[in-house]
């Protein structure tokens, strides 16, 4: 997988160079965890090499905090949310040879409302507007240090209201477009922060 990834990003940055195109070539990655590709930046550091690093302009990363796991307090998030960041910039990009001036897209982040799977505890709309609020301000606190140029919220609205499932509730408003706190949050953030 990850020589299908290193060529292929070789590949795109070739062809945009070649047709004088104004378009940025990046590769998507998730933390590392028991359901993440092994070794992925091990292998990736492995096969990589100059050319691959040359031809990359920006790494995509899809984190939750609090969302696959225990739950946390609201005071814990931003540590989480920094630690996250920090790893991927410092220890995962670091190895691979990719250098700080390569910016981070925050590609897909959220906070579901519905059941916690682990928990069975319920996740209130309130609680997801000051956990998206405070990881937001938590990423725009990091953005010059770690160069973050982008925010990508996963859900605008939910897949199925009806369903307690976390994967059905990750909207900010409802399935029915019926605005949660959230909504109200993250437009306040964009005007604020955008």
């Amino acid at each position: 997988m990850q020589q299908a990834l290193v060529e292929g990003v070789i590949a795109a940055k070739q062809e945009i160079r070649a047709r004088n195109l104004q378009v940025k070539v990046g590769f998507g990655s998730v933390p590392e965890s028991d359901v993440s590709v092994p070794h992925f930046w091990k292998d990736l550091a492995e096969l990589g090499g100059k050319a691959f690093v040359d031809s990359v302009d920006f790494v995509g990363h899809n984190f939750y905090v609090d969302v696959f796991e225990e739950p946390l307090d609201l005071t814990e998030v931003p540590a989480s949310v920094e630690r996250t960041l920090r790893n991927l910039r410092e220890h995962d990009l670091a190895m691979c040879g990719i250098p700080a001036s390569i910016p981070i897209r925050v590609t897909e982040n959220g906070w579901p409302t519905g059941k916690n799977p682990l928990a069975d505890i319920k996740r209130s709309c309130e609680h997801q507007s000051k956990v998206l609020e405070t990881v937001i301000r938590t990423i725009y606190h990091l953005r010059q240090q770690l160069n973050i140029s982008h925010y990508v919220l996963f859900g605008l609205r939910d897949a199925d209201s009806s369903k307690d499932d976390l994967f059905h509730q990750f909207g900010i408003m409802r399935d029915d477009y019926t605005p949660k706190p959230a909504y109200y949050t993250f437009k306040k953030l964009i005007q604020e922060l955008g």
